[in-house]
């Protein structure tokens, strides 16, 4: 997730009012519990603080130890915690985001980066043992690891945070990470394509790469018109706007014209068709018209015109709340 939406005044409030808090709720810890160590006592503490806002949860992540793998679970535990308003619940969760994203860039270069070792591990297909330890020691955290062509790739596993924090979240936050889960979900390791059951057979059916697009193009419009206000919405509206953009310029995997005769792919065509006679009332799907018109007026062949209408055409459609 991007980081720095809505929540980049939290370190110059933050300095006076923590140690404040912490000092009170150490002192709520006195008696018997005056014998523990110094780090389990800090642990203890934060699992009992109520973090009022995000400034307060931000000095907190800030503070921990990003090399602590353990770290993510006590960040979580705190956000469960909190007694924040919906605004700066929502904040807090790109706060956590920020800090999940660090530790896995710490474990990343600590642990994996240039590691022959582990590669070799991976890469033995005979033995996976120790493959699966280091997989299953990472998903207990909260983080996916892949091993693809010799390298390795890092994810946060969001349904593992949308679970741990279960209510806790706003309904836009819900949503939010709902609709990342359902896009990631659907993507296979070989190509960025949706999956569903076929309705006969109930066996897989990859759609193809055009529809996969259009359902992010989808997804990302809805989520904008249901929450016009959320404090991601910047880094939202980028996400739909890439989307929109791939889906009518074609990707790298797939080129929108085939690069011998310079045609329209068939599968743009069917998937531009059925995208404006599904969404008629839609803003990207008036774009997706023009667009459409003048690929008919082209012949569907590649003309530079189709270059000077996504340079000039305005991506960002007017998005109303119902």
């Amino acid at each position: 997730m991007n980081t720095g939406i809505h929540c980049l005044t939290r370190k110059t409030v933050v300095g006076f009012f923590l140690p404040l808090i912490l000092l009170s709720l150490s002192s709520c810890l006195s008696g018997s519990k005056d014998k523990q160590p110094a780090k389990e006592k800090s642990t203890t503490t934060l699992l009992q603080m109520a973090v009022p806002d995000n400034a307060v949860y931000g000095a907190v992540l800030d503070d921990l130890d990003k090399n602590n793998l353990q770290n993510i679970d006590l960040a979580l535990t705190v956000f469960a915690n909190n007694k924040a308003d919906s605004l700066s619940r929502d904040s807090m969760l790109v706060s956590f985001n920020e800090f999940m994203t660090s530790v896995m860039q710490e474990y990343f270069d600590n642990k994996l980066l240039a590691n022959k070792e582990l590669t070799e591990h991976f890469g033995n297909k005979e033995d996976q043992a120790e493959a699966q330890k280091l997989t299953a020691s990472l998903a207990s955290h909260g983080i996916q690891l892949n091993f693809r062509e010799g390298e390795f790739y890092l994810e946060p596993n969001l349904s593992f945070v949308s679970e741990r924090l279960g209510n806790v979240l706003t309904a836009g936050s819900r949503d939010y990470l709902a609709t990342k889960i359902k896009l990631a979900g659907n993507l296979s390791d070989d190509q960025i394509g949706d999956s569903k059951d076929s309705q006969s057979g109930g066996k897989k059916m990859t759609l193809s790469l055009p529809d996969s697009i259009a359902n992010q193009v989808v997804a990302w419009e809805d989520f904008l018109t249901k929450y016009p206000g959320y404090v991601m919405r910047d880094e939202i509206h980028s996400q739909y706007l890439d989307a929109l953009t791939a889906y009518l310029s074609g990707v790298e995997q797939f080129p929108l014209f085939d690069p011998d005769t310079k045609i329209l792919e068939s599968k743009y065509q069917s998937s531009y068709l059925q995208y404006m006679e599904s969404y008629p009332n839609r803003e990207s799907a008036k774009i997706v018209g023009k667009f459409y018109e003048l690929l008919t007026l082209k012949g569907f062949k590649y003309d530079e015109a189709m270059d000077s209408f996504l340079s000039e055409e305005n991506l960002t459609p007017a998005i109303k709340p119902e």
